[in-house]
């Protein structure tokens, strides 16, 4: 497994964001539920994310931990984060009816479009963690 040092910081910082979203949505449950069931999609969808996007997070920290699944967890942060990027970015080119509301912790307090722009580079970091684990 190849060890350059992009590839631990790329790695380290997935493993941080993985691990404060998946947290910040357990200590916050009530309010994470309550995003969750108001979003611009149907209620149902709500109910089965609220319990599936922190199982995922937190299953993507163990991919990204353990070397022999590295390369695993890395693309599967790349899908998760062009998948919310394109959702926030519905909301910043108002795509949708309503504006959804931010699901918590830090990013909620950034407003959309910095959200987007914290997205990409995000998903840049992962593309670029893909890569260049691929090499």
């Amino acid at each position: 497994m190849n060890l350059h040092p992009f590839i631990i910081l790329f790695t380290g910082l997935m493993i941080i964001l993985w691990a404060y979203t998946a947290l910040s949505k357990l200590f916050n449950f009530h309010k994470f539920k309550q995003a969750m069931i108001t979003q611009v999609f149907p209620r149902w969808v709500g109910e089965v994310l609220m319990y599936v996007l922190p199982l995922v997070e937190f299953a993507i920290v163990g991919l990204l931990l353990l070397p022999q699944t590295r390369l695993i967890g890395m693309y599967a942060s790349l899908f998760l984060m062009i998948l919310f990027t394109l959702y926030v970015g519905g909301a910043v080119f108002h795509i949708y009816d309503r504006h959804p509301c931010a699901c918590g912790g830090l990013f909620a307090r950034l407003g959309w479009y910095k959200h987007f722009k914290v997205n990409i580079m995000l998903t840049l970091v992962a593309l670029v963690g893909v890569i260049l684990m691929e090499l």
